[in-house]
């Protein structure tokens, strides 16, 4: 259940029942038998969520974290941190029921019908790169109402947020939704670093000349020009250049400034000389275009087919400490998905078949020095899936699913100061299952069991294979057990959702980005261990009020993870068992809290949402620079809506504390010299303003 959705029954007297699509068909999420995560739109914009990274705040046991251009998902201790062409994150995202790769995730959100957050493998229905979980975003589809929407907001660091939309019905079949979102600050960090300029447009229309048909075709084109952010150096003394965990070099976290002093501490001997970091630009294209089309056979059975297609650039220039750094990236996509539907008194069931081709091609230069060339790279496949539900009794039902998938990837490059070629090309070939039950225990309680597999399909690191040295990575596999219940009490007013979990993660990726080695690569943990609990709770006492609480523990940790021959470096361990995953605290615990104070014309709510993180690791190898520390951020509004519901106001802030909290990170730091140091791009500082909302 959503910890920010506020809409109660019609009486206004209990909490409302959310319909999500997590399995494919709209459904009650109270009868879904997994932990969904589900935000609605109108949430979204009362919380000041603009894109998927600030989103985190509403989300249990996940991080969605900035690298650069890419957003970083980690959910439940499964993720991916290197953003290159060839690593697909484990977590799927999705726009429309598209699959959407990482670097084309970092995306205005606008317009937003619903958010939803799928946790665990979702093999099945979603195939590749779902190994940890599933995010879903529905854009708001056209309607048959004249409607325009306006929001703008305006706040420190010279923050303007602008959003128009604007809805038309044409003749009694067609209509058509166009809308326009501009976003700009100043900068993050000192030198104007982490800024933001950003423009997005979109455009859909929904035809519907009968009952039995309606095509969805929609599109949208993003550009990016603001100045990328800089990693900062945490972990070093500003006066001796020591080991300091936990210190930045100045008092303010986001000064990426280096004062003389500073910059006068030793450097790495093997790199040119470091100089002052100074903002520079990012130059990023995102063209997306989609469609479904659905089609009714009879009262029970439905034909839908969804194509899309996106081609993406992106250019970031921007300092990793003292030292610039480039990466590139260029994707060009096209996916396929043919489904049928039945909808039976007694049984449910979805058939399908999905097909797809992505190429990229990407580089990373440190100094001047080729990190990760990939020329050239392909990833194809094609996939047959289906999933059924069959009711045994009127509170009892089995669950059954399975999916084949064929992946074929081929890829080129260049590696290392002479620019050696190297060449990859594999297949693979996987079934996965889904095997579940469900038990109406009560009218409005659910009990469940579900045990299922994924997978994600083998790559390859950046340089040529060797005798001593592969750079082969291996499919990544899980098998998964989930327990839990949902059940609503106190005549509809308690809420309270629960769910048990243990992964088992064979051949895992783990990557890191080492900037004193200048090594990065992404290695196969043998064995992973992941169980936990994830228990949500909402509470609406009065028509006026409600709370939420989250509360997610996540023992995630290596049972067997050697480094390979030839990989390990002097001094660098070979063993990672018993080790914590990394951005996987133990501890995730979100409350939030509303009330409405009712006027004679119209109402106010102040709100406030709170997030704690135990402490976690930002690289497998657990560099003490790259801990973070335990931290709790807070976010609070106050709003005043009309009582017609045509317009509404009100004021803002997040982080409250200024909690400086890492996002991606790489281990080390070139100036000052300090190899268990840490490199990190952070999340924003304390941010606040106004907003003004016209319907």
């Amino acid at each position: 259940q959503s910890q920010s959705d506020t809409a109660a029954t019609d009486d206004g007297s209990g909490l409302a029942d959310i319909v999500v699509a997590a399995q494919k068909r709209g459904e009650s999420l109270q009868k879904t038998s997994a932990a969904v995560t589900s935000v609605g739109g109108e949430s979204l914009v009362a919380a000041g969520i603009t894109d998927l990274r600030a989103a985190q705040m509403l989300v249990p046991s996940a991080r969605f974290q900035q690298q650069n251009a890419a957003t970083e998902v980690y959910i439940r201790g499964v993720g991916s941190t290197l953003d290159y062409p060839q690593v697909e994150p484990s977590a799927s995202f999705n726009f429309n029921g598209i699959y959407i790769p990482r670097e084309a995730a970092a995306v205005p959100l606008f317009d937003v019908d619903r958010l939803e957050v799928l946790p665990g493998p979702q093999g099945t229905l979603y195939g590749r790169s779902s190994l940890g979980g599933a995010i879903n975003v529905s854009f708001k589809r056209p309607t048959r109402e004249y409607e325009t929407n306006v929001v703008g907001e305006a706040g420190n660091f010279g923050l303007f947020h602008g959003t128009i939309v604007q809805n038309l019905p044409i003749g009694d079949n067609i209509a058509i939704r166009g809308g326009l979102d501009y976003i700009r600050n100043t900068g993050y960090e000192t030198s104007g670093a982490d800024s933001k300029d950003d423009f997005a447009a979109r455009l859909s229309a929904l035809y519907e000349p009968n009952a039995d048909f309606t095509a969805y075709v929609w599109g949208y084109y993003v550009t990016k020009n603001g100045n990328s952010p800089n990693l900062l150096t945490k972990g070093v003394d500003p006066v001796t250049g020591g080991f300091s965990p936990d210190t930045y070099l100045n008092s303010n976290p986001w000064n990426d400034l280096r004062s003389p002093q500073i910059m006068a501490l030793p450097a790495n001997p093997f790199l040119p000389p470091p100089s002052v970091p100074f903002a520079r630009k990012t130059d990023y294209d995102n063209y997306t275009l989609g469609a479904q089309f659905d089609v009714k056979l009879g009262d029970e059975l439905t034909l839908t087919y969804i194509p899309s297609y996106l081609d993406m650039d992106v250019s970031s220039d921007y300092f990793l400490g003292a030292y610039p750094g480039n990466k590139t990236d260029h994707f060009d996509q096209q996916t396929h998905e043919l489904r049928l539907a039945g909808d039976g008194e007694r049984l449910k069931w979805i058939v399908g078949a999905y097909a797809y081709r992505a190429r990229s091609n990407g580089t990373f230069f440190f100094t001047f020095f080729p990190v990760s060339i990939v020329d050239t790279h392909r990833l194809q496949g094609v996939a047959a899936f289906g999933q059924a539900t069959l009711s045994i009794a009127d509170s009892f039902r089995l669950i059954a699913g399975g999916r084949f998938s064929y992946d074929d990837r081929i890829g080129t490059g260049r590696a290392g100061p002479a620019l050696t070629p190297y060449a990859y090309a594999r297949n693979f070939k996987r079934a996965d299952f889904k095997l579940g039950v469900e038990y109406d225990a009560g009218p409005r309680t659910l009990l469940y069991a579900t045990l299922q597999t994924g997978y994600q399909p083998g790559t390859f690191n950046a340089f040529p294979s060797s005798p001593a040295v592969d750079n082969e990575v291996r499919s990544a596999k899980l098998t998964a057990l989930h327990l839990g219940f949902k059940t609503r009490l106190f005549d509809n007013r308690l809420q309270i959702n629960s769910e048990a979990f243990y992964y088992d993660y064979r051949d895992l990726f783990a990557s890191a980005y080492n900037t004193v080695l200048n090594t990065n690569q992404t290695f196969n943990a043998a064995k992973v261990e992941i169980y936990g609990n994830q228990l949500d709770i909402l509470f609406r006492p009065t028509s006026d009020d409600q709370l939420s609480l989250s509360v997610g523990y996540l023992h995630a940790r290596n049972k067997s993870f050697d480094l390979p021959p030839g990989t390990v470096f002097p001094g660098m361990p070979t063993n990672y068992d018993g080790l914590q995953l990394q951005y996987a605290p133990d501890w995730t615990i979100s409350a939030g809290y509303h009330h409405d104070f009712q006027l004679a014309r119209g109402y106010i709510r102040a709100q406030a949402y709170s997030r704690f993180e135990s402490s976690f690791f930002a690289d497998f190898n657990q560099t003490p620079g790259g801990r973070q520390k335990p931290y709790t951020k807070t976010d609070a509004s106050l709003t005043y809506f009309a009582e017609n519901g045509r317009w509404n106001a009100g004021v803002w802030v997040k982080n409250i504390e200024d909690e400086p909290v890492q996002a991606a990170t790489a281990s080390g730091s070139n100036q000052p010299f300090v190899p268990i140091a840490a490199s990190t791009f952070l999340e924003p500082p304390r941010t606040f303003g106004v907003r003004v909302g016209l319907n």
